[in-house]
């Protein structure tokens, strides 16, 4: 096990159990092929080194989220909140977000699902919160009277 301290967040990280879950996926989308999975996909390379650089000491890989929401439209595209399991401990929980680079925001918990199938226990959660570039030449797939209360994810419950 590895610790971490993120601002008043401190990890205890199996990052190899981790690291070796999620490489049992394949891309992003998770086998979805809604626009929004296909514009996380490829917007997330829009994104500063920072946030990708943030998740890798985590065991974590940017393109991989266990679960990816999409919120609606916010400022300068739509707003995201991917989800990462870790396999380990969330020692001390912060309050508030944790500025990661400009716009982009990470916070700790546990308790968060979708739950991962075969996930390596005892675990916790990681979340980013962003505004991603729409980059797909198609239009964001949504009804004329759609207020976007309703979120549209990546549920990866059944996927190994």
């Amino acid at each position: 096990m590895t610790e971490f301290v993120f601002g008043p967040y401190r990890l205890e990280v199996d990052v190899e159990a981790t690291r070796a879950w999620y490489d049992r996926y394949g891309d992003a989308t998770g086998g979805c092929d809604c626009a929004y999975c296909r514009n996380y996909a490829a917007a997330v390379e829009t994104l500063p080194p920072e946030v990708a650089a943030f998740l890798r000491p985590l065991g974590l890989d940017l393109h991989k989220p266990g679960d990816a929401t999409e919120y609606g439209p916010a400022e300068g595209g739509r707003w995201y909140m991917p989800l990462w399991h870790i396999a380990g401990r969330l020692l001390e929980a912060g309050e508030g977000e944790l500025p990661i680079a400009p716009g982009v925001t990470a916070g700790f918990a546990t308790g968060m699902g979708p739950f991962l199938r075969d996930f390596p226990e005892p675990c916790f959660q990681c979340w980013i919160s962003m505004t991603l570039p729409w980059v797909l030449e198609e239009p964001a797939d949504e009804a004329p009277d759609d207020s976007d209360n309703e979120a549209k994810t990546l549920d990866r419950r059944t996927e190994p």
